[in-house]
This record gives structure tokens, C-alpha cells and sequence, in this order.
């Protein structure tokens, strides 16, 4: 009988103790959910933008897993309640502290359509959800890769290293912040000929009008990227001024028609234009990043960037949207920017 007794104490007890590590373990993960939830709520606060971030509420926060399937970060959408912004944040919590590891103020998380499976995240707009056996479905991309083949290799310390851009603020003061008319790019040309080129081109009605001539921009606003260059020089020409350098940054060999992409349009060649006070024309395709003027994403748009912002809370380019909007902050991130290309004329 001591015996028996003896075995269903054991029992309890190693009951006892699994049931106590199961607690322990669910209430660590709440506090740290509340932690970060609470974290996203205020750090907004503190960004160099022109937009309001005081009120703030959580949409949904989503547990992002690792390589070893832990925990290791929450993926926060959350709204400003005074701009009637969607935006989300990746929060590391495997160093104890919440640390951003990314931040869009414009437009929901590829994770927003949670039901109730695993996700994982990899290092900068590498976002997964599980999928059959092993593998992983990205979800900007929509490919199947095994799980094992995925790089497991970016860090929170090694995260905007790897990004080559330097920290820092930088704003160009005195560009001119022009309301779209006769198309999007004709309308941002002009923001940039009319800072380098002031009284020695046309008042700015004019000179859109005549941008959009010269670049054959059709009824409906859109202009053809081979023909903004030649455009441009166009109308340069017929003002006798000879432009140091008239195109977008990375080209194709055979043509003057602009390379899209983050690999051909760094953000670290952006900044040393800025820097240099050169406003960047950005050509954009499928452009997911939101202002108050474009709710449902930016699309096909070209907008004129006159700074940027890099730091903990991430990398921004600062741009005039053709709808006097002011200072508007977008992710340097192909979701944020889609297919993009940078545009250069001084």
C-alpha cells in the first residue's frame, strides 16, 4: 500500500510541475505580448514625422517564429486614430527589451490575415507562413521554399548593417510642394527643375504643362518612363540650360529606360543626392505605401523625394506626393515603394 501510495504522489507531483511550467510559460508570453503591445502604443511618438502618432490602437499582434520554432518577435498592426492611418511593426523580444526591427507607417502587415496559423520571419520584408511538412510560404512572393533552406542569418544587430545606408536625418528645405495637374511625373519634374533652376524656367503651371508636352504624357496623366528623360532635355534645351546630369540612376545598357528595384536604386545613392541638395524623382508600379491623399496605396504613381530618415525605428524616404500633403514618410521597402526606380536631374 506505501508503495502505491508512493507512485501516486510521484504522479501528482510530476503532474503538479508540468501543469505549474505550462503557467509559468503562458504567463511570460503574456506579459510579453502586453509588453510589446504596449511598446508599439508609445514609440510612434517619437518619430522626426509631420504626422500625428499620439493615438494609437492595436489591430491585431501576431507571434513571429524562428529558426528553432520559438518566439522570437510579434508582428503589431496597429491604426493612428488621428491621421486614420493603417500601420505595423516587427518587435524583436529575444534580447528581453523590445527593439523595432521594422516600422511601416503606411498600410497593413502581410501577416494582417491571421487565421490562426504559424508564421515566421527572417530579416527584412522576409515574411513566411507554414505550409505542408517542411516548408514555408513566403507571403510578398508567394513561393514555397523548404525550411531548411531558408537563411536564418539576419540579426537585430546585424539587420540595417547589412541594408548599406547610413543613419540620419536629412531634409531639403525650399522645394516646392506642387498639387498633381496634367499627370503625376510632369508634376514632380517640376518640383525638382523649379528648386535647381528657380526664375530660369517657367512659373510652375507652366512648366507642368510644358513637361507633360515635352514628355508626351497622354489625356489620362500617365507618362512612358523612355520618354521622361528625352522630355526632360527637351525642355531644358528650349530654357538654354545644359543640365549636368539628366536620367535615372541605373539604366539599361542598350536604353535609357530606368532599372526598377532596390538592388539598382540603393537607398544610400538616394541619401548622397539629398545631401548634395538634389531633389530624386521616384518612379513607382505597384506601390502598397499609403498617404492621407492614397488610402488604398500609392499604385502607379511618381512622387518627388526631397529627404530621408534612418535610424532605430527604420528607413524612410521623405517625399511631396502631387497632392500638397507636405512631408510624407514612406518605407524604403519594396512593398512600401513596389517596382521603383530613382530619377535624377541637376
Amino acid at each position: 500500500m506505501r508503495k502505491q501510495n508512493v507512485s501516486i504522489a510521484l504522479v501528482i507531483c510530476i503532474c503538479l510541475f508540468m501543469f505549474n511550467s505550462t503557467n509559468v510559460n503562458a504567463k511570460e508570453l503574456n506579459n510579453s505580448l502586453l509588453a510589446v503591445q504596449q511598446f508599439v502604443l508609445e514609440a510612434p511618438k517619437d518619430f522626426p514625422t509631420t504626422s500625428s502618432w499620439i493615438h494609437n490602437s492595436i489591430i491585431s499582434t501576431i507571434p513571429l517564429y524562428d529558426a528553432n520554432d520559438t518566439i522570437s518577435a510579434y508582428c503589431v498592426d496597429f491604426f493612428n486614430e488621428d491621421t486614420k492611418q493603417e500601420a505595423y511593426m516587427i518587435v524583436n523580444i529575444a534580447s528581453g527589451e523590445p527593439q523595432i526591427l521594422e516600422f511601416h507607417p503606411n498600410g497593413r502587415s502581410p501577416y494582417s490575415d491571421c487565421e490562426q496559423e504559424e508564421y515566421y520571419y527572417d530579416g527584412f520584408e522576409n515574411y513566411y507562413v507554414k505550409g505542408n511538412g517542411n516548408q514555408l510560404r513566403n507571403l510578398l512572393t508567394n513561393d514555397l521554399i523548404s525550411k531548411d533552406m531558408v537563411s536564418w542569418g539576419e540579426s537585430a544587430d546585424t539587420f540595417y548593417v547589412s541594408r548599406s545606408a547610413t543613419d540620419g536625418y536629412n531634409n531639403i528645405s525650399g522645394v516646392p510642394d506642387l498639387r498633381w495637374r496634367k499627370g503625376c511625373t510632369p508634376t514632380s519634374l517640376a518640383m525638382s527643375l523649379k528648386y535647381r533652376f528657380g526664375n530660369s524656367v517657367d512659373s510652375e503651371n507652366t512648366l507642368i504643362d510644358r513637361l507633360a508636352s515635352e514628355c508626351k504624357t497622354d489625356k489620362d496623366g500617365y507618362t512612358m518612363d523612355s520618354y521622361v528623360e528625352l522630355g526632360v532635355l527637351n525642355y531644358l534645351s528650349s530654357k538654354n540650360i545644359t543640365p549636368s546630369f539628366c536620367r535615372a540612376y541605373s539604366v539599361l545598357a542598350v536604353s535609357n529606360i530606368p532599372i526598377y528595384g532596390a538592388a539598382s536604386n540603393p537607398l544610400s545613392a538616394y541619401q548622397s543626392y539629398i545631401n548634395s541638395n538634389v531633389p530624386v524623382i521616384i518612379l513607382m508600379t505597384g506601390a502598397k505605401g499609403t498617404s492621407t491623399a492614397y488610402p488604398n496605396g500609392f499604385g502607379t504613381h511618381t512622387v518627388c523625394g526631397t529627404g530621408y530618415y534612418v535610424g532605430s525605428s527604420g528607413q524612410f524616404v521623405i517625399v511631396h506626393t502631387t497632392q500638397c500633403e507636405g512631408d510624407v514618410y514612406v518605407a524604403y521597402s519594396e512593398t512600401a515603394l513596389g517596382r521603383f526606380a530613382w530619377f535624377i536631374v541637376y
